[in-house]
């Protein structure tokens, strides 16, 4: 998930209530579409574990947030403004404020999973935060979605297979600092509120880039206190800048592009579980870059949670759901 760089945890991953909901999932054929830009959007997540690896300790948190977020802004808005030179975009200045606000949410998210992740175990830690799903569930249904008994099969069976990818969790894990377990707690909570409120507030007329746009700027806007109280180290060596412009460019801008586009063409339950397939990733690159060697079990969870995915998959297949309301350009414009 992008509330936390994975090389912190070893190799493993890491008005508003009366909006309509405009998001995705109106046919089996968006679902799809919303599959793949997920999986693309895991993919992208979990390369912070290899790209990320020597920055934490070379930067520190702040300025690692800070530059990840501030570069990723910044490539974002040049192509942008390309774009909009060239072709127009009146629909770029749409729900900014909404889009703005979800970054400084998204901001708080990934500083509360640093501070969690302080003060437990990293096995500990995903296994908390990688609730995340079943929450985003069951959020969708407090706001009227249905989710069908499959849904609920699909979502055990996707995180029982997180759990056996963390082999620590059945030795000791320490003693759980409360503090600890309340914060990831908090992450998985947020993250989850920040999926949802994304497909219900961010019109499917929005693109992906122009969402991510707005969202990294309030996001990085978030950690600019942080840099003011505390200072700023910047990457002093050419392979720590290509560093950081890799992890700005893969798991932020490329990663959060494909997200919202995902949370446009399918339900966000659906993006949700689908996007577990990180843990995955994540452990492919451990071994492949890394030179790591998972436990067995690690690889049977691996499985278990590639089956729970597509078995959400093949449940969303079956669903064809009303027709999304169609609202002209002039009404997004706040």
């Amino acid at each position: 998930m992008p509330g936390t760089c994975s090389p912190c945890l070893r190799s493993a991953p890491l008005g508003i209530l009366t909006v309509v909901n405009l998001g995705g999932g109106e046919d089996p054929d968006s679902n799809a579409r919303g599959v793949f830009w997920s999986v693309a959007s895991a993919l992208a997540f979990s390369l912070s574990s290899v790209v990320g690896k020597d920055l934490l300790g070379a930067l520190g948190v702040t300025s690692l947030l800070f530059w990840r977020f501030t570069v990723a802004t910044a490539v974002i808005w040049l192509i942008l403004g390309c774009r909009w030179r060239l072709h127009g975009s009146p629909l770029l200045w749409a729900v900014r404020r909404r889009l703005f606000g979800l970054g400084v949410l998204l901001g708080f998210v990934v500083f509360v999973g640093f501070e969690a992740l302080e003060r437990l175990d990293a096995s500990a830690y995903i296994v908390i935060v990688y609730l995340y799903p079943a929450l985003v569930v069951v959020i969708s249904a407090v706001f009227g979605s249905r989710p069908r008994p499959v849904t609920w099969i699909a979502l055990g069976v996707t995180i029982a297979g997180v759990v056996l990818t963390v082999p620590e969790l059945f030795g000791s894990v320490g003693d759980l600092d409360a503090l600890g377990v309340l914060l990831a707690s908090a992450q998985a909570f947020t993250f989850a509120g920040y999926i949802v409120l994304s497909n219900r507030l961010v019109p499917a007329g929005i693109d992906g880039l122009v969402s991510a746009g707005w969202t990294n700027l309030g996001t990085a806007m978030f950690f600019i206190p942080f840099v003011i109280v505390n200072g700023v180290v910047a990457p002093d060596t050419g392979v720590l800048v290509a560093e950081v412009a890799l992890f700005a460019l893969i798991p932020t801008v490329a990663a959060m592009t494909f997200m919202f586009t995902a949370l446009r063409l399918a339900a966000p339950g659906l993006v949700a579980m689908v996007m577990t397939v990180e843990v995955v990733f994540t452990i492919a690159w451990s071994v492949i870059f890394l030179g790591e060697r998972p436990a067995t079990i690690a690889y049977l969870g691996a499985a278990v949670v590639v089956i729970g995915v597509m078995l959400a998959q093949w449940e969303s297949a079956r669903v064809i759901d009303p027709e999304r309301p169609v609202v002209p350009a002039s009404a997004l414009l706040d």
